[in-house]
């Protein structure tokens, strides 16, 4: 068979396939890159409302907290002011912290100095800078949210009626505990995937740092990404993450950013995956017919 039978078939197979490559290539591409683009979107959407329920569930559940231990604290206080001798007794103040199920109750004087306390490693340190504002303020009261050995405290200030202090008080949240961590934005995204690999996360914009991530070990660090990236309320942009190119789709919501993160490998698995079986079916055929000409070719040489 002569070489230019062969190129007949083999010159307008490989221009063929160039072609038909090349416009499987940029179609599907742009199909699959629009598609994640979609994906990401409506899973923004979702962590957005997230967000809002999670911050609302947030503030009524703190506001109940500390409406329920305030009242406890002011209860307290207006027993301390009937009843003084409490203090200078171990075991009556120990069965009040008892009573009514606080881990330390501790009482102030007029600068804010503990001088009676269920904990004797606190006397004489000074109550939280949020309560010495009520020293004088006989209608005072208070509560903030802390942590102590990894749990959640609430710790309540009331002003003592019987002189000018602060009546402070360190209440467990046992039985709020996991309520409060379901209502943490920390968990905002920890049960939404994107696809295989892909992540998403919540990011705070004056620290960027992550609030909550889908690998919940990064929450607290730092963002990989420049917060220039984030300029628009919303809006996509390309980046490296963990060492691969990746599509980063992001829309900020609440002074955060709700940001989904896919690789491009991942995306674009369908086009990559078309293109290769479009080579070896291509190819194939190119096969097929050079080796059925020489057939035919044979085949007359015999005759």
């Amino acid at each position: 068979m002569k070489k230019s039978h062969y190129r007949v078939i083999i010159i307008p197979s490989l221009i063929c396939m160039a072609i038909i490559s090349f416009l499987a290539f940029y179609s599907v591409g742009v199909i699959d890159r629009s598609e994640a683009r979609k994906l990401i979107g409506e899973r923004l959407e979702l962590v957005c409302e997230n967000i809002d329920e999670k911050t609302a569930s947030s503030q009524k559940l703190t506001e109940e907290i500390y409406n329920n231990y305030r009242s406890k604290a002011r209860v307290v206080s207006m027993m301390l002011s009937k009843n003084k001798n409490i203090f200078n007794d171990e075991t009556s103040f120990e069965e009040l912290r008892v009573a009514i199920g606080a881990d330390v109750i501790n009482v102030s004087d007029e600068s804010g100095i503990i001088r009676y306390s269920t904990d004797m490693s606190v006397e004489e340190t000074s109550v939280l800078e949020e309560f010495m504002r009520g020293i004088d303020n006989k209608v005072f009261s208070e509560a903030v949210l802390s942590e102590s050995g990894g749990n959640k405290v609430v710790i309540t200030g009331s002003s003592r009626l019987d002189e000018p202090g602060i009546i402070q008080i360190r209440f467990s949240l046992e039985n709020y505990q996991q309520q409060l961590e379901l209502s943490e934005l920390s968990t905002a995204v920890t049960q939404m995937p994107v696809l295989k690999h892909g992540h998403l996360a919540v990011i705070d914009t004056a620290t960027n740092t992550y609030i909550s991530h889908t690998d919940s070990y990064l929450n607290g660090s730092a963002v990989q990404f420049t917060p220039e990236e984030f300029s628009e309320d919303s809006g996509w942009f390309s980046s490296e993450y963990d060492g691969k190119r990746v599509l980063v789709k992001y829309k900020k919501h609440n002074d955060m950013i709700a940001a989904g993160i896919l690789p491009y490998s991942e995306i674009y698995q369908r086009r990559n995956s078309i293109l290769k079986w479009q080579f070896f079916s291509m190819f194939t055929l190119t096969v097929i017919a050079i080796l059925s000409m020489r057939n035919y070719e044979l085949k007359k040489l015999t005759k």
